[in-house]
């Protein structure tokens, strides 16, 4: 074994390469923004808009669109020759409208544009047909664009949307950059590269740091195998941490349970009406609480998973204007909705601290939910006299 892991690390120039890598300054990696969705948006929001002080003018939004609607598939209400030619300056660039990441808005060009981005998780809630006849019904005598976002460019629920993936972010910023050296400013020419290097060590599959991992991965895979069965591995650890908390509370059940996702229920909720949930959970429930476990975000939520709709219509007209209950959208999605969250840890909670640390804030953010949210919650479904009824 100790020669396996001598192999590794003696005169190994791939491996001191990739160090030479990791070890460069990022000021993305600094903030703790790699895998903060919000900061991505906000980042290329203002990449976007003709109108910020980075010296770009339209340009970014220009080869962003031309690039998608040049590689995409089917017809598109604007081709990449018309936007050579548009002028963009009076583009707006809107965020959160509707709930939707980004919106480009041109009158003068009658273009609309969403992008939904997507970094740590995936689509919910029907979430991309939703914000489409938003904007179709806000916006009708547009062009409308719909582009969703992903690391690798996955398969978007509504064939609505253009895939794109954050190679493509990466190469067109990567071309400003050399393009434009001469004339950005000099902190935005290093804000742009930052970006990028940032883009390419974590988010981007082909890269050179990936293509050095998967060099050395292949010369060295019984040493790295080894190193890899006896890694820490924080989500794991966190879902220990979690599913301890959940079995010492004699009035709660343990549901499903894998490293990203905990779910459990109070134990009284065994009652016939709730024991209605379809294909969601092997126990039946319809109620769940859940654990999102992810690299920089750890929340609970209680959601409404699918069953017969009369029942989740009622649920859901429950959690209306009842606090510590909140619908996070308006309308009832056709599998489920998140009626309630709470934030246990954020990007800068994990920011340099240690599994006993974390373990800490989950304990004190755990002992406030016993405490406030849940009493109040479970109150809030006895006064419910249907869902108690036999």
């Amino acid at each position: 074994m100790i020669a396996l892991l001598e192999s590794l690390i003696v005169d190994n120039d791939d491996l001191e390469r990739l160090e030479a890598l990791l070890d460069q300054f990022n000021i993305f990696e600094a903030l703790g923004a790699v895998w903060v969705e919000l900061r991505h948006s906000d980042f290329l929001s203002f990449l976007l808009n003709p109108n910020q002080n980075h010296g770009l003018g339209d340009t970014f939004a220009k080869r962003l669109l031309q690039r998608v609607l040049a590689n995409a598939p089917g017809q598109f209400p604007i081709r990449p020759i018309d936007l050579d030619v548009a002028d963009l300056s009076n583009m707006l660039v809107l965020r959160e409208w509707q709930n939707v990441d980004i919106l480009l808005l041109d009158e003068d060009n009658n273009l609309a544009v969403i992008i939904e981005n997507k970094i740590g998780g995936g689509e919910h809630s029907d979430q991309l047909t939703r914000y489409r006849r938003a904007l179709e019904q806000h916006y009708p005598g547009l062009k409308h664009i719909c582009l969703y976002l992903t690391p690798e460019g996955e398969e978007p629920s509504d064939p609505e949307y253009i895939q794109l993936d954050y190679a493509v972010i990466a190469e067109i910023v990567e071309g400003l950059v050399e393009s434009r050296a001469s004339t950005l400013g000099g902190d935005i020419h290093t804000l742009m590269i930052h970006y990028v290097q940032m883009l390419r060590r974590h988010i981007v599959s082909e890269s050179e740091i990936a293509e050095l991992c998967r060099k050395i991965y292949r010369k060295h895979q019984r040493a790295l195998d080894l190193i890899y069965e006896y890694r820490p591995d924080q989500q794991a650890a966190i879902r220990e941490i979690l599913v301890t908390l959940i079995q010492s509370e004699e009035a709660l059940v343990k549901d499903y349970c894998v490293k990203t996702y905990i779910r459990f229920y109070p134990k009284d909720w065994d009652t016939p009406v709730l024991l209605q949930g379809e294909g969601w959970t092997s126990s039946g429930q319809i109620l769940l609480f859940e654990f999102g476990n992810f690299p920089n975000r750890l929340r609970l939520s209680l959601i409404i998973g699918p069953g017969l709709l009369e029942l989740r219509q009622r649920l859901f007209a429950m959690a209306q204007d009842t606090r510590p209950l909140k619908p996070a959208y308006r309308g009832l999605g056709k599998r489920f909705n998140t009626i309630y969250t709470r934030d246990f840890l954020k990007a800068r909670s994990y920011e340099n601290a240690s599994i006993d640390e974390l373990e800490a804030e989950i304990k004190a953010k755990w002992e406030q939910f016993l405490k406030n949210d849940l009493p109040t919650i479970r109150d809030i479904l006895r006064e419910q006299s249907w869902i108690w009824e036999t």
